[in-house]
């Protein structure tokens, strides 16, 4: 099922609904805000503490193992049968087929010898934590921040700090990316949908959020939001009630809306807080009768920061943005930027952070225009996926987009990846196809651009926007074609699916 994000603010009730017998005083509503702000400031450091026990846990498991002299002997036998294995694929032919066999059996031999190995570091490290991996950064979180953050809260942080850490893990062993770290301000994660019910309900032509208590005593009322739309633009009220009923109606999954773990966030505007629900939900892909053999390719570039073609229509050809207006306003932007960092250079005194806020609000006004870029781009993308009738999208992978074979990113593509996001506008179109019941595939990029999508082989690419075939063979031998439009016919039509 696809999963939508919505971004609804929260108000602290004061007058108390009519089953309510009492106010809400001013003292226990001062004293509900400092319950939020003492979450909001410990959280982060809880997040930080469970993401580094989460590194020492698998450390200390390797570490085990190679204190171990078995075990390193088993990784120095695996390494040198891989290296013969190696030679025998290329050097050797059939009559060495016997030789092969016993290395292999060796190999097996030796990988089970390690899965007892690994069983016994894991028995071992178990004695010494006393418990699961997960259990243990619970209990180190819990010890210290438990007197500032509900239990529940702290569950959910868990869970969400340990998924994020096991979804990283390989690229952070490879040196890839960094360990994921923590600011204050992140979300304060909780499960919106409990045992008894949803947390949300609907009175008084309100719709209402109950979160956790004060403090452990039973009698303390709990936190109680009402959720504000205001102008609604993206219907959020219509996707709340939907979400309400279906959990009254108890209704299976895949068939209707679905709360998931959500989260709660204080963001500072001046001298006021104001409170936001992210709110996570399943929602069920629409039923459509689409073509799942009717491919369409898109192409990311430079001229265009999308081109759109189909695997069996050469007579669609799109193309989505152009650099004109993306540089235009990225022109603009930098303007007002070395402005204001030339007035600033001239006033004194202190107050760094204070002069800086002119150039942040600048900054966040640029991201803005090109997530609405993202999603203006991603929107018309589908539109024409489902005019073709084209059950499939493809696209390309995006590692190592725009760099040479040295690694280095090519010139033509720095000013475009500095500014403009890539994965995000790739991601959008990802849950946007999800929602209509697209399948989207990752291709390998390699040679795309390159090669002829009409008779396979290599052409010659003299400026950016024309490629032109020159097989003798191929019945557009000679002709100017567009590049962008080549290379996205070319994605649509690849058969190099890869894992994104």
């Amino acid at each position: 099922m696809p999963t939508i994000t919505r971004k609804i603010e929260l108000k602290i009730v004061k007058d108390r609904l009519t089953d309510e017998k009492e106010r809400l005083t001013d003292e226990k509503y001062d004293q509900q805000w400092k319950y939020l702000y003492q979450i909001n400031n410990t959280i982060y450091q809880a997040a930080n503490r469970i993401s580094t026990h989460c590194l020492f846990n698998d450390e200390y498991e390797m570490r085990l193992k190679l204190h171990m002299p078995r075990y390193k002997d088993i990784e120095k036998k695996l390494e040198e049968i891989e290296k013969k294995q190696k030679g025998l694929n290329t050097k050797k032919k059939a009559s060495d087929k016997e030789e092969r066999d016993r290395l292999l059996n060796e190999q097996r031999q030796l990988v089970d010898e390690r899965k007892e190995i690994d069983e016994d570091v894991k028995n071992k490290k178990k004695d010494f934590l006393q418990c699961s991996k997960q259990n243990s950064t619970y209990q180190l979180v819990s010890k210290e921040f438990l007197k500032y953050i509900p239990a529940e809260i702290l569950t959910d942080l868990n869970q969400y700090v340990q998924n994020n850490y096991n979804n990283n893990k390989r690229e952070v062993k490879s040196g890839e990316r960094a360990l994921s770290t923590y600011k204050k301000g992140m979300g304060i994660p909780f499960s919106i949908k409990l045992e008894s019910g949803l947390r949300l309900f609907i009175k008084e032509n309100g719709i209402y959020l109950k979160w956790f208590k004060l403090n452990n005593d039973r009698k303390e009322k709990e936190i109680l939001f009402r959720l504000e739309f205001g102008k609604d633009a993206s219907n959020n009220r219509c996707i709340v009630e939907r979400l309400i009923e279906s959990d009254r109606q108890q209704k299976k999954k895949g068939e209707d809306y679905i709360a998931n773990n959500s989260s709660i966030k204080l963001v500072k505007n001046g001298k006021n807080t104001r409170i936001f629900l992210l709110l996570s939900i399943d929602i069920p892909a629409k039923k459509q009768v689409l073509d799942k053999d009717v491919v369409l390719g898109v192409d990311l570039g430079i001229k265009c920061p999308l081109y759109l073609a189909i695997n069996k229509n050469d007579n669609f050809k799109m193309q989505i943005g152009d650099i004109e207006h993306f540089h235009n306003q990225r022109t603009m932007f930098q303007k007002r930027f070395k402005s204001l960092q030339k007035l600033m250079c001239t006033q004194g005194g202190h107050g760094r952070k204070k002069k800086l806020e002119p150039l942040e609000k600048l900054k966040e006004k640029e991201r803005n225009w090109v997530h609405t870029q993202n999603h203006v781009y991603s929107r018309e993308v589908i539109k024409q996926a489902l005019k073709q009738n084209a059950g499939t999208i493809h696209m390309e992978s995006l590692k190592d987009f725009g760099k040479g074979k040295e690694g280095y990113v090519k010139d033509e593509y720095k000013y475009l990846l500095r500014y403009w996001s890539y994965y995000e506008l790739q991601s959008m179109i990802a849950y946007k196809a999800k929602l209509e019941g697209i399948e989207v595939k990752y291709i390998d990029p390699a040679y795309t651009s390159q090669t002829c999508s009409y008779c396979g082989e290599r052409g010659a690419r003299k400026k950016q926007e024309e490629f032109v075939c020159t097989n003798p063979q191929c019945k557009r031998r000679g002709e100017k074609i567009n590049a962008d439009f080549n290379a996205a016919r070319n994605i649509a039509m690849s058969k190099k699916i890869v894992e994104r």
